[in-house]
């Protein structure tokens, strides 16, 4: 029933990461998200890419707190809305919450507005401007909180990552008709003989995003020396942040496919103390069946799953005892557990069955 309804509605997906050259979680999800409503909305399917510029002037700072952020500019804006009039459009997807200019602007009674929400920005730019005070972060943070009140206000329904961002915003603003949709990425496993893991590292994934520098940071310090096993480090940049050197950290730099340093780690460590959404590394993990020892962080949209996919901590001594722990036990290049975990609730699978009873339903 909700697939005839969906081919009589007509879909804009509107994002700034739509092919973009960066790595990292949300360019994934991004992606993934256009891939998904492209292949339920097929032909009625259409998509416009903002052109992200950096703040280089005191001029466009000003234009930032009025919402012109992230590519969002008046002269886009109208282009949309030439869109949206040109092939009668009913819904737009808007790919970010800092992007509430757009909805303001393009707000009527004939199509429904829906906006995903990554993280929520005021509260990521607020932890970012408490770690780095100065006066850009401070602008920077300004003007993710009116575009998000902009977002909030003019948006017909947002899509959460968790209920924490959903209750977070809420705070901040004020409730609204919302949707959950845990992180999902697309599946990249390629299945391989299962036997037994003799290999002896652990495997850290992030980019240099300050959440990864500083639990990383913390990882370096208090955990390695008190552990048997190396720890492989990927992600780009890393190696240049001001991490104390240890023979036991093997920093890899960036790797395209991971799907072989997946397949030899014997499980993933998450020293993540702060950040917002969920973290892509943990869908990836479960992806390639590998389970996680994490601090409260990075298990959060993960909590119904926490004590089937690895250990929780809440301190050094449980990390360190987590991993002494599982360390010990026989592992095999993958878990088809946690693979079914993945499969089951945070893949493109399960995004593709949410999305079209979403749509089906307004």
């Amino acid at each position: 029933m909700s697939k005839n309804i969906i081919v009589q509605k007509k879909i804009l997906f509107i994002s700034n990461k739509m092919n973009s050259v960066q790595i990292g979680g949300r360019k994934n999800l991004t992606n993934l998200n256009e891939k998904v409503l492209k292949n339920i909305f097929k032909e009625n399917f259409f998509s416009y890419k903002l052109e992200k510029k950096k703040i280089t002037s005191f001029y466009n700072v000003l234009l930032a707190l009025t919402g012109n952020i992230d590519g969002v500019n008046d002269k886009r804006i109208g282009i949309i809305k030439y869109i949206i009039e040109k092939n009668k459009i009913t819904h737009v997807f808007i790919d970010g919450s800092n992007l509430g200019k757009i909805s303001r602007k393009i707000s009527n009674s004939s199509i429904k507005i829906i906006t995903f929400c990554h993280n929520v920005e005021t509260n990521f730019f607020l932890k970012k401007f408490k770690t780095f005070f100065n006066f850009r972060n401070f602008y920077i943070l300004l003007a993710n909180f009116f575009s998000e009140l902009q977002t909030v206000y003019f948006s017909d329904y947002l899509i959460y990552l968790n209920n924490r961002d959903k209750k977070i915003m809420e705070k901040y603003f004020y409730k609204k008709k919302s949707f959950i949709l845990p992180m999902c990425i697309d599946d990249k496993f390629k299945k391989y003989r299962n036997s037994i893991n003799k290999n002896k590292f652990l495997l850290f994934v992030g980019s240099n995003f300050f959440g990864n520098v500083s639990g990383l940071k913390w990882y370096i310090d208090r955990i390695v020396n008190n552990i048997e096993l190396k720890t492989y480090v990927v992600g780009k940049n890393l190696k240049s942040k001001k991490l104390a050197r240890n023979p036991k950290i093997i920093f890899k730099g960036f790797v395209r496919n991971l799907n072989q340093i997946y397949k030899n780690a014997l499980f993933i460590v998450a020293p993540i103390f702060e950040g917002s959404g969920m973290k892509t590394k943990v869908a990836e993990s479960l992806m390639h069946g590998k389970p996680v020892i994490g601090l409260k962080e990075a298990f959060v949209g993960y909590e119904k799953f926490e004590k089937k996919i690895g250990i929780k901590c809440n301190n050094e001594n449980d990390f360190i005892k987590g991993i002494n722990k599982l360390s010990k036990k026989k592992h095999y290049f993958y878990d088809a557990q946690l693979r079914k975990i993945y499969i089951k609730n945070f893949s493109n699978y399960k995004m593709k069955n949410s999305y079209e009873k979403f749509f089906g339903k307004i």
